[in-house]
This record gives C-alpha cells, structure tokens and sequence, in this order.
C-alpha cells in the first residue's frame, strides 16, 4: 500500500494524468512566472514595491512556501534521492528554495542577489513539457524557450539598472529590416512545403483512382491489394531500406500488369507518382537554405532578446520567441510531410488510401 501511494505521488509530481494533477503543473507554472515578473518589477519599478510591499512580500512567501513543499514531497517519495538532488532539476530546486528560506530566518541574507535567483525557477518549466507534461505539441516545444528568453531577460533588466551596463540605442530600422528579411525566408519555405504537401495529398489520389481501376481485373487484384497495404505502411513509418524495398514492389507490379496485358496512360501516371510520393518520403529543403534560415531566425530573436531594452524588450522577447520560433518549428514539421510520428504537427491526408485499404479488409 506504501509502495502504491509513493507510486501515485510520483506520477502526480511527474507525469500527471487526471485533472488534479494537470491542474498543478500549471498552478506551479504561473507562479514560476509570477516570481520572475516580481523580480523584474523589484529592478524596473522599485516604488511600486515599496508602496505595496506587504502584498509582494506575501505573495513571494505564499510562492516561496509552495516549492518548498513541492522539494520536500520529491525528497521524501522519491527512491533516489540524491540522484535528484544532484540532477538538473534538484539544484533548481534547491539553487531557488534554499536561498529564501536563509533570508527568512536571516534577514541580511535577503539581498538584491539571492532575490535574483529567484529566476532560475524557470528551470522547473521544462517540467511541463514532454511526454510527462502537461503541455505537448508546439506548445510544449515553445515553453523552454520561452521560460529560457524570460528568465534571461528578466536577468538583463537586473543588470540594466547598473550605471556599468552599455546603453544600446537606434535599432529600429535594423530590425526592422532584419525582421522583414526573415519572414521573406519564413514566408518562401511555408509557400513551399504547403504545396508540396498538397501535390503529395493529389498524388495519392490519383493513385488510390488507378488502384481501383486495377483492382476489377481479376488477374492482379490479390496482387494490387498487397502493393496498396505495404505502400502505406511504407509511407506513415519511413525508412531508406523500406523505400528501396517499395520500389523493388512496384517494378514487380508493373511487371505484373505488363503480364496481365494492362498498359496505358493509367500505367505510367500510376507509376510516375508512386515514384514521386516516395522520393518526397526522404526529401527536404536545401541544407545551404536550412542552415541560413536557422541561423538567421536564433541570432535575430537572441538580439532582440539582449539589446532591446527595459519592459518593452521583455515582452518583445515573449513576443518574438513564441512567434518566430513557432513558425520556424512549425515550417520544419510541414518539411515533412509523410512523417506520423507523436512529435509531428503536420502531415499529408492518406485518408483515401487509408479508406481503400479497409474497404479491402471488410
């Protein structure tokens, strides 16, 4: 029964499944963000902090007093205790928990500084990704960069109070124009993969249109139903070997149909998009395209997020990541049409094949 129970914490900790569970993941989330805006509001408005502090230090305690709780449950149900203490996770936790609690108890420990480690809790957001997350598809793959660029940012206003720090002024019209080139790249590729995804999509019709046409000849039916249920599952699960292995089939088809006096223009047209579904299978856009157009969306959204100053930079930042990350993310998934794995977002409709495929089985 102990067992049980230590078993059901983790997974409410961990890996959530019912709504209780899903519900505190994002509580925790929300907070991890309140205690980074309040380290921020601290650094750029510190007489809103003074003339309400005993609300801002109440919701830091409320705050302080949760993750402290959220460290002691991990400590206690966890068998490996000090693999956790000494992972990624556990020294965010402990790097963000410990400090507080000092200052509580020692008032002179409670300096700007250790205030300022508050935004290594942004650390814990990566626990509501993934697949024990609450936050999956893009979303989920959005929300470490997301908390990285806030807790960055929140860091670099800190330090832009500092007479030390360089003042950088006048960018605008750079990027501006940067950013203007960039969605010119972004924009090119998305009008690219969109039409190959749907030239892949009429592909397949016109394949499933011909495989019925085959398939009333009684001679390659047995045939022409075997080729269509290996030739979706060749294209939903991918593989070099298994597209090799495709070709080879459909040269034996045709052989077939050659044997069986069926010919014409159903023939080549047949033959001709086969030979293009499965070369789009492998295909992607140009490495030399790729590699400018990831360098140039990570080093503009990492300018934007250290040069553009002060509250309008930070949700510039928030802003920025989430937009231009998304849509780089996004345009990479649709670059891959045929993939059907649980991390794709977008692929091509086999709902025709698909459909064929059963009508055969039934």
């Amino acid at each position: 029964m102990r067992t049980e129970l230590r078993e059901k914490g983790v997974e409410f900790l961990d890996h959530p499944t019912t709504r209780v569970g899903k519900a505190y993941q994002v509580f925790s989330l929300v907070l991890i963000f309140a205690s980074v805006f309040q380290v921020v509001l601290a650094a750029k408005n510190p007489e809103l902090i003074g003339k309400y502090q005993t609300l801002f230090v109440s919701v830091e305690k409320v705050i302080l007093l949760f993750f402290t709780v959220d460290l002691l449950l991990r400590v206690i149900l966890y068998k490996k205790k000090f693999k956790y203490l000494f992972s990624f996770y556990g020294l965010v936790d402990i790097l963000t928990v410990v400090p507080g609690i000092v200052g509580l108890f020692f008032p002179l420990w409670n300096s700007s500084w250790i205030r300022i480690l508050r935004i290594f809790r942004v650390g814990r957001a990566l626990r509501t990704t993934g697949s024990g997350g609450v936050f999956g598809g893009l979303n989920g793959q959005l929300i470490p960069f997301i908390a990285g660029a806030i807790g960055f940012k929140s860091l670099l206003l800190v330090l832009e109070e500092e007479q030390w720090w360089p003042e950088i002024k006048d960018l605008g019209v750079m990027l501006g124009v940067v950013g203007f080139a960039l969605a010119v790249l972004l924009g090119t590729k998305l009008r690219l993969v969109n039409s190959r995804m749907y030239s892949i999509e009429d592909a397949v019709c016109r394949i499933v249109g011909a495989l019925r046409l085959m398939r009333n000849n009684e001679i390659v039916r047995t045939v022409v139903d075997d080729w269509a249920e290996c030739f979706e599952g060749t294209v939903r699960n991918p593989t070099p070997v298994d597209i090799a292995h495709m070709r080879a089939i459909t040269d034996d088809l045709v052989a077939e149909f050659e044997r069986a006096s069926i010919g014409g223009p159903n023939i080549a047209g047949f033959s001709r998009d086969v030979a293009y579904v499965l070369h789009r299978v492998t295909a992607h856009s140009p490495v030399a395209y790729e590699r400018f157009l990831k360098y140039v969306t990570f080093t503009y959204t990492a300018t934007v997020v250290f040069v553009v100053p002060g509250l309008t930079g930070f949700l510039a930042s928030v802003l920025v990541v989430y937009t231009l990350l998304g849509m780089y993310l996004l345009i990479d998934d649709m670059d891959r049409p045929l993939e059907y794995s649980e991390n794709s977002f977008i692929a091509a409709d086999l709902g025709p094949l698909t459909v064929f495929n059963e009508k055969r089985t039934t």
